[in-house]
């Protein structure tokens, strides 16, 4: 019914679906408690998403091009981008709950 080749394309796409579905349960369930604002933690689900993509694009279809090499570029740009503003988001947040919003305290 299937060739090999078949086969292994299947279980390459079940894989990479694992991987990303996985990668975006386990970050929803660690900052589930502690992430109460819903944009936070959709931008942190879109994160895990595309970084998971991007992943299995690299690793897993190495030889399938699931995304052209502009793409590719595009996309490792915004994860760039992503990853600066989720550590400012982050850091202020942090630097904001340490000082209680008190410049005096720095």
């Amino acid at each position: 019914m299937f060739s090999e080749g078949g086969i292994v394309m299947v279980a390459g796409i079940l894989l990479g679906l694992a991987v990303i579905g996985g990668s975006v349960y386990y970050v929803n369930k660690m900052f589930a408690d502690n992430t109460q604002e819903i944009l936070v933690r959709f931008i942190l689900l879109i994160f895990t998403a595309l970084v998971a993509l991007f992943i299995v694009d690299k690793v897993i279809a190495w030889q399938v091009r699931l995304i052209t090499d502009e793409q590719n570029s595009q996309l490792f740009d915004l994860i760039k981008t992503l990853v600066l503003m989720i550590f400012s988001y982050y850091f202020g947040t942090k630097e904001g709950v340490e000082t209680n919003g008190d410049k005096n305290k720095k």
